[in-house]
């Protein structure tokens, strides 16, 4: 592999989404700032707005690395460079998924943390599978995104998970998932592990899938 002109691909990608990366960051650590208000409303909005920079996040970068490149009509020179394929997939996957694990990472840890350090242990394990949500849609935009190099494809996903977010609250009433949220500590029940599990599971499968694709291809310009 040619590690070296991988790295500048996602070096160069990092650079490219530094803006709304900082933008994104930023938006996090106003969202953990509202928790120490210590106020119900301040709480409820850091919670909504948290999810909504973790959305944002997994939209923006397939968005910013691939499909903008793609329409800029950039894939050509890229794909001129000394580098096979599964390089450039690669180089896609990594930069584009690094990218989203350190920021994903540093907002749900930053905004749960606080919660429980503030008393609200409960709440932990929905927090945790609801940031997961962000994740495995970035993983399948990705993988879209990638694959089908479709701007109109890319949408409809985006649309798609978009929408789904609406039916989140209706599942956390409708299967009883805030049971246990008022403990001053994390209890995981089993319908909140099969959850995580199943999320986790369709990250690894997208991503797989996303290279397995890739090698049937023959044409990626």
């Amino acid at each position: 592999m040619n590690s070296a002109l991988v790295m500048r691909l996602i070096a160069k990608d990092w650079y490219l989404s530094r803006v709304p990366l900082s933008l994104i960051a930023a938006a996090g650590a106003g969202s953990t700032a509202l928790l120490y208000l210590r106020n119900q409303t301040a709480g409820i909005v850091a919670i909504i707005s948290t999810v909504i920079t973790l959305v944002f996040l997994s939209i923006l970068l397939p968005q910013l690395t691939i499909i903008t490149e793609r329409k800029e009509r950039n894939l050509a020179f890229v794909m001129s460079l000394p580098i096979s394929s599964m390089e450039y997939t690669a180089a896609k996957v990594l930069g584009n998924l690094s990218a989203f694990v350190v920021l994903w990472l540093a907002v749900s840890a930053g905004v749960l943390g606080t919660l429980w350090n503030a008393g609200f242990g409960g709440i932990i394990p929905l927090g945790v599978v609801i940031a997961f949500l962000p994740f495995v849609s970035f993983c399948m935009m990705l993988a879209v995104a990638i694959v089908k190099e479709s701007e109109i494809w890319s949408m409809v996903t985006m649309g798609a998970f978009n929408v789904s977010y609406s039916f989140v609250w209706l599942a956390v009433i409708r299967f009883g998932l805030l049971a246990g949220a008022d403990s001053p500590v994390p209890i995981w029940n089993g319908r909140l592990l099969g959850i995580l599990a199943v999320e986790i599971v369709a990250i690894v499968a997208a991503l797989a899938a996303t290279f397995y694709l890739q090698s049937k291809k023959t044409d990626f310009v």
